[in-house]
């Protein structure tokens, strides 16, 4: 792999290294939050990164489609979906996080046709195996969770705790593996607050809710910058957005995100 630089803004670039740390990308619909994953997505599979992508939205199959919308993107096993390379059924969670650690393929695992007791079964399954498996087989692999609070709810209902559980594992564990995690939602306050708490890097856009805002203001106070920026967060513009990372980094910026 090469030891290089995941440039996202003019004034902010990661080090290849990020593919084994834990970010959060948190915007309200519009901000521009998926052109930012998915960039981050793209510059990890040019330096050769495992990338897996959990999507239960069914849109990260464009990573295989360039912007223009007709040239080809780039290489990465679509599993599920309209658009899949093979189907995917909701007793497969065991044997796809098998294939994807032993083999170790880049994947977009497409889940948005599941209901939601399928959904949680697949995701509880592939998590807890994924997890087991890394523990023998170390090899640097980022997962990017969107809509990341339908996995790690703050609320756990009974029939969610092993779900919950195994993603908590892979965060607060997970680097020690060689996994890293990126949560992306545009609804803070639903995502596990235990598991968000783990978060190196905080790429926020525009958000409106007081309730998103106020979800974040934990984190802030934490990463030592001014809770003032909050109020802030409304008047952002689209792909416009900030970047704490007070241990990894160790900047606080206000970005134009590229």
């Amino acid at each position: 792999m090469k030891k290089d630089l995941i440039k996202i803004s003019d004034k902010v670039s990661f080090p290849i290294n990020a593919v084994t740390q834990t970010m959060a990308m948190i915007g309200r619909k519009g901000a521009g939050k998926p052109y930012l994953a998915s960039m981050v997505a793209e510059r990890m599979l040019d330096y050769g990164a495992q990338v897996i992508v959990l999507d239960p939205v069914g849109n990260w199959w464009g990573l295989r489609v360039d912007a223009d919308g007709k040239s080809k993107g780039k290489e990465i096993f679509v599993i599920g979906g309209e658009n899949g390379d093979v189907p995917l059924l909701p007793e497969a969670g065991v044997k796809i996080a098998k294939l994807i650690v032993e083999k170790q393929i880049s994947a977009v695992i497409d889940i948005s046709s599941f209901r939601i007791g399928e959904r949680k079964r697949f995701c509880t399954d592939f998590a807890e195996e994924f997890f087991q498996l890394k523990k023998t087989n170390r090899s640097p692999a980022h997962l990017f969770m969107e809509e990341a609070q339908l996995c790690i709810p703050q609320r756990v209902g009974a029939d969610e705790a092993r779900m919950v559980g195994a993603f908590e594992q892979i965060v607060r564990l997970g680097r020690n593996y060689g996994i890293g995690c990126s949560l992306i939602t545009q609804r803070p306050q639903s995502v596990n607050k235990e598991v968000l708490s783990q978060v190196e890097c905080l790429c926020v856009l525009q958000i409106t809710g007081t309730h998103e805002r106020k979800a974040l203001d934990e984190w802030v106070q934490e990463a030592g910058a001014d809770r003032d920026i909050l109020n802030h967060l409304p008047g952002l513009g689209q792909g416009e957005g900030y970047v704490w990372s007070p241990s990894w980094l160790k900047i606080f910026e206000r970005v134009h995100f590229l």
